[in-house]
């Protein structure tokens, strides 16, 4: 069976969009039953989708998230994980050698809370696919590289790491709406 890490964006974008909870609930029934049998959570993107402390004021999604998807056997910390320690570094590596990207791009990725160099790690250390609505750049050039942000599936392809979008997630779990 594949194991899935979801990108934060890939709750943010339905919550915000297309899925909203009042006009598509099944669509989150579907995902937590596909979360309860396959889909994991790194630590920081939890923290980016968990971001306000306390009772505050927390939107929907993240409630929805604390009351739905914060099991401890489904939320990973890799701080303690040497071989996902060595993917992170070489991630990092990666990165800040390629001619595609500037100092400005290595510099946003080497952020400790930033939760897309792990994602990447986790799933090349462990065999995850990776869930992203982020699309690859299509402009990559070494002639011209790039001060932006990294794309996710830029380096899981470079790195030969499983990427998919949430569609594709939703067409392999055979997602009904």
């Amino acid at each position: 069976m594949t194991k899935y890490l979801i990108d934060s964006n890939s709750l943010i974008s339905p919550y915000r969009t297309f899925y909203q909870f009042d006009l598509v609930p099944s669509f989150w029934k579907w995902f937590k039953e596909t979360y309860d049998e396959s889909v994991y959570l790194v630590d920081k993107v939890r923290d980016e989708l968990c971001h306000v402390k306390g009772a505050g004021d927390k939107d929907d999604l993240q409630v929805w998230i604390e009351d739905h998807c914060l099991a401890k056997e489904k939320v990973i910390f890799p701080n303690g994980d040497k071989a996902a320690l060595a993917e992170y570094a070489a991630v990092l590596n990666y990165i800040n050698e390629s001619p595609l990207y500037k100092q400005k791009s290595f510099d946003e990725w080497k952020k400790k809370k930033k939760a897309d160099p792990w994602l990447i790690a986790i799933a090349k250390a462990h065999g995850y696919t990776i869930v992203t609505m982020e699309e690859r750049n299509r402009n990559l050039n070494p002639s011209n590289p790039t001060s932006k942000e990294p794309r996710i599936p830029d380096v899981c392809a470079a790195l030969d790491v499983a990427c998919i979008n949430l569609y594709d997630l939703m067409h392999a779990q055979k997602c009904l709406i």
